[in-house]
């Protein structure tokens, strides 16, 4: 069972040259788990803007599987790389989706895993925008 409180952590691409691009190799975050009911568990996300998270605070809903963590993150805002120079654009409409799944550490105050979020589009109006298909690797550690 994943406990009630706030969690730290960070995420990073696993692709070395989107990190370059981002100019930051991780990006943290904070969860604030609300909600566990038997192996089902809600919860809130922010990412830390300063070290190039997405804006906006975001909902998180997951599973517990033995030892193995699953949740969804769903952000209110959108903000996408544009080019090789970093530039992000931000638009005000939700994120797609993004899937973590990661596995506890023995004492079960730390988890360790992988995030991807799938090949979709975008809208920009009626202009729909490929978004390539994205992975990378993740950790988080009880706060209190």
């Amino acid at each position: 069972m994943i406990q009630l409180g706030n969690w730290s952590g960070n995420y990073s691409f696993l692709n070395p040259e989107i990190n370059k691009i981002r100019g930051f190799e991780k990006t943290n975050f904070s969860i604030k788990i609300t909600a566990v009911e038997k192996n089902k568990f809600t919860g809130r996300i922010q990412d830390d803007l300063t070290t190039g998270g997405t804006e906006g605070v975001g909902e998180i809903i997951g599973q517990i599987n033995n030892n193995k963590v699953e949740f969804v993150k769903k952000m209110p805002i959108m903000t996408i790389l544009v080019d090789s120079k970093g530039t992000r654009k931000t638009y005000n409409k939700k994120h797609r989706p993004i899937y973590y799944s990661g596995e506890f550490s023995i004492d079960k105050k730390t988890v360790t895993g992988t995030w991807r979020f799938k090949f979709g589009f975008i809208w920009i109006g009626i202009i729909p925008i490929p978004v390539k298909p994205s992975k990378g690797t993740w950790s988080m550690t009880l706060v209190n």
